[in-house]
């Protein structure tokens, strides 16, 4: 075993957090190890995939409003910044019976924020966005600041930045142990030891395990399906907006919404347009899962439970299945996130942002969790995300 030398923070898991906060770290000169257990791009977690809903209205709760729009102008100085594009603001859409859950959550949300939207019954929707077949007492809200990211890009686009700022980034460095103590902080790996100030630990679905902290971090093993529409024209971007459906008693494949919205019921499902490449997605959560034994294959039975939810409300683009994937969202008890410093550790922060919902704050959080890291005051209130919830 060698030792690597000293870094002002180490950051374990470059997944989307931990490689934002890597990203933020190195922006403001501090030096940084990034380790990360797979190789880059790896699908074993929660970070891979063409693409993601961004949103600032959040049926989460309206509190992550101010964090979301924080977020989407991280992400447009990104791609200032590096010159690739990241987001697609295509607006987005919620679609349910008149008094669901989803819809109120909508409402209460952007109310409480001022943010525009537009009311449409069941039959506007399907005049404007001929891809969709609503039933006539449907009603949907439209919210045209809202979009998708493109996901896999936006890890690969930060961890480049971090790089030119100056982060260590080393993959296929699986953390075995780490401590800290008044002196600092020391990671090993099986082959590596690193010591630093501080300890930054974003692992996604194994942060409960490298965290060693007492609070029920669930991994849940999520199912999507790209389907090949008969029409691609007309499940494009600027003919289909990325979507969230509250299905009613249609049995959506188990779990909540693939967007994490607690209260939804499991008939509620997500989508998003067709790009180059891929088909229409459709999804929805699933079951726990040991993040070290994932069942990858989509089974028949799967894909059948979300075609027959296609054949509903897209039955246009109910073609082949031009592929599957599956990812893990990482829930906790309450399913908001978890962004503190540990319980036993000051010089410790520790971050588990997804709960299904997590990837379109990426920047911001990232951001956030350079504050805790270096000792500057969050530019956001963390009480709703801290440890001492779940005493």
């Amino acid at each position: 075993m060698t030792a690597e030398g000293h870094a002002d923070v180490i950051v374990v898991g470059l997944g989307a957090m931990g490689s934002a906060t890597a990203d933020a770290l190195a922006g403001r000169g501090v030096s940084v190890i990034g380790l990360e257990a797979f190789g880059p791009g790896h699908a074993n977690g929660s970070s891979h995939g063409t693409h993601r809903i961004v949103r600032q209205v959040i049926e989460e709760g309206p509190f992550y409003v101010p964090l979301a729009l924080d977020a989407f102008e991280r992400w447009a100085q990104l791609e200032e910044d590096t010159a690739t594009e990241l987001l697609v603001r295509c607006g987005a859409i919620r679609l349910g019976p008149p008094g669901c859950e989803l819809l109120a959550a909508f409402r209460a949300s952007a109310d409480a924020w001022s943010l525009p939207y537009e009311s449409l019954s069941g039959p506007d929707v399907s005049a404007r966005f001929p891809g969709f077949a609503v039933p006539d007492d449907y009603c949907g809200y439209f919210e045209p600041g809202a979009g998708f990211v493109h996901a896999a890009r936006a890890v690969a686009t930060l961890q480049d930045r971090a790089r030119r700022r100056g982060a260590d980034l080393r993959f296929g460095q699986p953390v075995s142990t780490w401590t800290a103590g008044p002196d600092g902080v020391g990671v090993s790996t099986a082959t590596e030891t690193f010591a630093a100030d501080r300890l930054v630990i974003t692992a996604g679905a194994w942060t409960g395990r490298v965290s060693r902290l007492d609070v029920p971090l669930v991994a849940n093993r999520v199912v999507n399906a790209y389907f090949e529409p008969h029409d691609r024209e007309l499940f494009s971007p600027d003919r289909l907006p990325p979507f969230i459906v509250d299905g009613g008693d249609l049995d959506g494949g188990g779990g909540t919404s693939g967007e994490g919205t607690p209260a939804l019921r499991s008939g509620t499902m997500y989508g998003i347009p067709v790009v180059p490449g891929d088909g229409l997605k459709v999804g929805v959560s699933g079951t726990p899962t040991d993040p070290d034994h994932v069942d990858r294959v989509v089974t028949a039975d799967e894909v059948a439970a979300l075609r027959s939810w296609v054949d509903r409300f897209l039955p246009a683009a109910s073609g082949p299945v031009a592929s599957t994937l599956t990812c893990l969202y990482t829930k906790t008890p309450d399913e908001h996130f978890v962004i503190d410093r540990h319980p036993d550790h000051d010089n410790v922060v520790v971050a588990s942002p997804c709960s299904g919902h997590g990837f379109k704050y990426t920047p911001a959080i990232g951001a956030l969790l350079g504050d805790l890291a270096t000792g500057a005051e969050p530019r956001h209130d963390l009480r709703p995300f801290a440890l001492d919830r779940f005493a």
